[in-house]
């Protein structure tokens, strides 16, 4: 028997179960290309800026290489996780609630990253203008910003698509689709947990956006930062057409 409860807000439902579905992340190479870049900033790197952390996986493997962190996520739940998976570090992160667009720090940062596409959920381009804002009033000059986005023609390949994970006391199914003209993207996520004998379902609706690189390049600019390499994926390799993952690495002018 299966009870259906109202739907939530993002990453509310996934919050508690997130780890488990990203358990295939390659978190050790996404630390590993950013503590690279990092080292060869202009500006000596001490206190890093992560907006959307998530559940902290990053965090805690940027703060085992010795940066210290500032993670800021709108996702009350997933700040907990992350606090609890980073607690035992000798210099835990200090853990913001805070919408990117309304980022508002204490004092300046020298480097920023923002990882597994979380820009692309600034579904508004004023939205992406007021972030970058943001970052660039608390970053210092020379600063690296380090990010990543899903390309049009990757949330093209993903639309229509469906990927499962399934465990004893867990299902869950995540649908991917794409408007195309628009470049919005509406993913669903239906999660299933076993509670005695029956399955609590709680269904999340995932809004994205795709961004050009021309474009995110305009808006780092007019944001007070120049843009020093687009990569593809994890790779060194510039990019010669926008597919699959794209990361930036921008500097604050």
């Amino acid at each position: 028997m299966m009870r259906r409860d109202a739907w939530v807000e993002q990453y509310t439902a996934l919050a508690g179960v997130y780890d488990r579905l990203m358990e295939d992340t390659d978190y050790e190479g996404f630390a590993r290309r950013i503590d690279g870049m990092l080292k060869k900033s202009r500006l000596p790197v001490q206190l890093v800026l992560e907006l959307g952390c998530g559940t902290g996986s990053l965090a805690y493997l940027l703060s085992q290489k010795g940066y210290e962190m500032i993670c800021c996520d709108s996702s009350q739940g997933m700040l907990s996780a992350a606090a609890e998976k980073c607690a035992a570090l000798p210099v835990p992160p200090v853990f913001v609630c805070q919408d990117m667009c309304e980022l508002d720090l204490y004092g300046t940062v020298q480097a920023a990253v923002c990882c597994m596409d979380s820009l692309n959920y600034l579904i508004t381009l004023a939205d992406l203008r007021q972030a970058l804002r943001r970052v660039s009033l608390f970053m210092e000059r020379g600063g690296l910003f380090i990010f990543d986005v899903k390309s049009e023609a990757m949330f093209r390949e993903m639309a229509g698509t469906v990927s499962l994970y399934e465990s004893e006391d867990m299902y869950c199914v995540w649908q991917y689709g794409c408007e195309g003209r628009g470049r919005a993207a509406e993913h669903r996520v239906d999660i299933f947990e076993k509670s005695g004998g029956m399955y609590r379902r709680r269904t999340e609706l995932h809004y994205q956006r795709a961004y050009p690189a021309e474009l995110l390049v305009k808006e780092l600019k007019k944001a007070g930062f120049k843009v020093k390499g687009i990569y593809s994926g994890l790779s060194r390799k510039r990019i010669k057409e926008e597919k699959g993952r794209l990361l930036f690495a921008a500097e604050k002018e």
